[in-house]
């Protein structure tokens, strides 16, 4: 099993091998590749908000926008009140810079930027200290979204709580300090 990566100085890893542990991201997982079939990914239309309903309220949706030669930028779209609730408001429109300080931002950027290049899943975990939950340790899923042939347009994200039964799971995040990722 490949080893997760850490974004440092955050306690933000990425997990090359998508080795997911809770069972409502493996169920997503599932899902958007029953929509993408044969293709890279699926596009937004095919995504049924009805398929999701248990899910709802810890997605989010990201709008992707590039340019040529730029690295792409990042907003939110949509967020579910689960993922609210963690981040202390509703953030619909922020891009990344206005929810994150400056590294933070870049970082994050910079990891969904390799989702955007390779529209292929990533799976994340991490530990921080957020306005809705001073010590959230979370599992995270993101997926692209584009129409066939094209670039990825929207990344789909869900993130969940860590349950104290899996977190032997996550033996990196274990006696980690935490890290001011959301201002």
């Amino acid at each position: 099993m490949a080893k997760a990566l850490r974004l440092k100085p955050l306690n933000l890893f990425v997990d090359p091998a998508i080795d997911l542990v809770d069972r409502r991201l493996k169920d997503l997982l599932a899902y958007w590749q029953d929509k993408r079939a044969e293709r890279d990914m699926p596009a937004r239309i095919d995504i049924s908000p009805g398929d999701l309903v248990t899910h709802l309220p810890r997605l989010a949706l990201l709008n992707v926008t590039t340019e040529e030669g730029e690295a792409p930028l990042f907003s939110v779209r949509l967020s579910g009140t689960g993922i609210d609730d963690l981040l202390g408001s509703d953030h619909r429109g922020a891009g990344l810079n206005d929810l994150l300080p400056s590294a933070s931002a870049k970082l994050i950027s910079a990891a969904l930027g390799a989702l955007v290049e390779h529209k292929r899943p990533m799976r994340f975990f991490a530990q921080a200290r957020l306005p809705g939950n001073p010590a959230a340790s979370v599992e995270g899923l993101a997926l692209p979204l584009g129409v066939e042939g094209g670039p990825v347009n929207m990344v789909l994200i869900e993130t969940v709580s860590i349950r104290q039964s899996d977190m032997a799971q996550f033996p990196d995040l274990e006696y980690q300090e935490f890290a001011d990722v959301a201002s």
